[in-house]
């Protein structure tokens, strides 16, 4: 046999090896009343929080944060009486350009020194559909508070195959104006508004 026959076999194998070990994906459910009750805290290795903003009329430029923390104290029976605080660095920007990152930690933008967290306290949760929402919060950027709302999908919740851990998944988007925050450089030829997406997942806490 070849070695791109031995290679094949091998990948095979070790798919059929994980298949054989690793539990069924079904468990997971998009009620959320099957989530118990109690504090949730986020986890990193899974959650992502993008933005898009226009560039020159051409294109919408994206990046990302790559620091994220945040606590959700869920109730499940009453998901409107849950409370959520999050906390965000604009140090961590991720463009996949180390140029632009300086820049935009330096203090013609983020002034990270200065600045060095974001943060969104939800001030209202009110449900729209079975798993649909708009979380309504002050998102304090540049030392400059405003109030956002983030259209929410409850994705899913089910117990962890590996960890064991209770865990419930998030989708959000959000649009803001960076002129809100005193972020006015280049406006307009690069856009005032900015969309956020977030894609999430919460453990439950010990």
């Amino acid at each position: 046999m070849s070695c791109h026959g031995l290679k094949s076999l091998f990948l095979i194998s070790c798919a059929l090896a994980l298949m054989a070990v690793s539990p069924a994906f079904a468990e997971a459910t998009t009620d959320i009343k099957n989530a118990p009750s109690g504090t949730y805290q986020i986890d990193p290795s899974h959650t992502s929080v993008t933005f898009k903003v226009n560039h020159l009329g051409f294109s919408y430029y994206t990046g990302r944060f790559d620091k994220v923390e945040a606590s959700l104290d869920l109730n499940s029976n009453t998901p409107e009486q849950s409370h959520l605080d999050v906390t965000l660095y604009p140090n961590s920007v991720d463009t996949d350009n180390a140029k632009l990152e300086e820049e935009l930690r330096g203090d013609k933008w983020f002034d990270v020194i200065k600045y060095p967290v974001a943060t969104f306290h939800a001030t209202k949760i009110e449900r729209t559909g079975n798993n649909t929402g708009k979380i309504t919060g002050d998102f304090t950027l540049m030392g400059v508070t405003h109030t956002v709302v983030l259209d929410t999908l409850f994705v899913g919740t089910g117990t962890h195959p590996f960890t064991k851990k209770q865990v419930v998944g998030f989708r959000a988007t959000a649009v803001l104006h960076r002129s809100d925050y005193r972020l006015t450089n280049l406006i307009p030829m690069v856009g005032d508004d900015v969309t956020l997406q977030i894609e999430t997942e919460f453990n439950k806490a010990d």
